[in-house]
């Protein structure tokens, strides 16, 4: 009740008890009759029964609030029953709540005023990202339902929107199958192919997720730098599936792979790495040299170190062309000490890998060259110099994980 009143009534009170106190105020009486029934009293009295119920109320609030038994936080129960909530503050409270993380209240805020706002599939819609992070699949799939039916021009969006929830709840399988009528009826959204990419990567369907690539492409459904990482991880895949079928299988996908992707590095890193598992060093030899030919890749130069090349003088001196362009470069000075090696060039490979070490700012590569000079040592019978390097590549690779 407005302070004011209060303040009214109590004056209103003092001056009739200050009336009546000197005699010079009739008080006069109230009847009321109400079916068969009478009631008669002062307006005095009146008016201290309806002071005294007043209060009544106020500490009846003030016991409601403090002990709080239905667990209604600022007994909003209470309040809305007293005073109705206007709908469009109510959504917009609701939106609020929702953005805050706070599910329970959003959700009935969102759903008590759906039907009384212009717009209920926006509530709709809103109350159901509100079920869907409390769990509570049985109302956000309700509220997607009334969404559809307040505004059927928004049936494909909605359809989306289940499709993802349905995903994110576990349900892969429905998902991708919502997300196939999608596509059939609504062909090539951007959104409904990336849901279905996602799905794909998920559960490891590489086929499938090949032949969506021109698509994802074409209708611009991941940006530039994201496809051109799916790309990478579908080829790589299909590589290593295509050479565990052995070389001849290994040899005919990689004609298939578009010629624009046999440029990027880790793709072609798949197939010289497959090449080695078949055994085929030779022509991983060749194409290794002519990729370093166009550009550079650490990842790249990182398999030279894997190739017995038969010719071992020109992959040290492919290898050493590179050095003058990349002289600080750890990998690369990893490779040819590796290299070196394996060609017993033992001092060559020690000046690499203590040069590499000198100039690496990484504790995986100090670690990976550390591993190797101990490895070097050790192999010339120099066993503490040997342990040195050893500790400390451990204390390295503890760093790292």
């Amino acid at each position: 009740m407005k302070r004011w009143l209060w303040y009214l009534l109590t004056f209103a009170v003092v001056i009739v008890l200050g009336l009546l106190a000197f005699g010079s105020f009739s008080p006069g009486y109230v009847l009321v009759y109400i079916g068969g029934y009478s009631f008669e009293t002062s307006v005095v009295a009146l008016l201290l029964a309806v002071v005294a119920l007043m209060l009544l109320f106020k500490f009846v609030w003030w016991l409601l609030r403090t002990l709080n038994p239905l667990r209604l936080r600022n007994l909003r129960l209470l309040r809305r029953f007293i005073a109705p909530r206007d709908p469009v503050l109510a959504s917009n409270q609701g939106v609020q709540e929702l953005l805050l993380g706070n599910w329970q209240q959003a959700y009935r805020l969102l759903v008590e005023s759906a039907d009384k706002v212009q717009n209920p599939a926006f509530n709709y819609l809103a109350a159901s990202l509100a079920a869907f992070q409390r769990g509570d699949q049985g109302n956000w799939s309700y509220c997607l339902d009334q969404a559809e039916k307040a505004t059927p021009t928004l049936a494909n969006g909605v359809r989306s929107l289940r499709a993802q929830l349905t995903a994110q709840s576990g349900d892969r399988k429905q998902a991708l199958t919502m997300l196939h009528e999608l596509q059939r009826s609504k062909p090539n959204q951007p959104w409904v192919l990336q849901q279905m990419a996602d799905i794909y990567r998920a559960v490891g369907d590489w086929t499938s997720l090949e032949q969506m690539l021109p698509d994802l492409e074409r209708y611009h459904a991941f940006s530039s730098g994201n496809l051109h990482a799916l790309q990478d991880e579908v080829y790589q895949h299909q590589l290593q599936m295509a050479g565990n079928h052995g070389e001849a299988s290994l040899k005919r996908y990689w004609n298939t792979v578009p010629k624009a992707l046999r440029s990027h590095a880790r793709i072609t890193g798949a197939y010289i790495q497959q090449l080695l598992t078949v055994g085929n060093d030779g022509e991983a030899a060749a194409l290794l040299e002519a990729f370093l030919k166009k550009q550079w890749s650490d990842d790249i130069v990182a398999l030279v170190g894997q190739v017995n090349s038969g010719n071992p003088q020109q992959q040290l001196a492919l290898l050493e062309g590179c050095l003058r362009q990349h002289p600080d470069n750890p990998v690369l000075l990893l490779t040819l000490g590796r290299v070196c090696l394996r060609h017993q060039l033992w001092g060559k490979a020690r000046d690499y890998f203590e040069k590499g070490l000198g100039v690496a700012t990484t504790a995986v590569h100090k670690a990976r060259l550390s591993t190797e000079l101990a490895k070097l040592y050790d192999q010339l019978g120099e066993r503490d110099k040997a342990a040195q390097y050893h500790q400390q590549a451990v204390r390295l690779l503890e760093k790292v994980g």
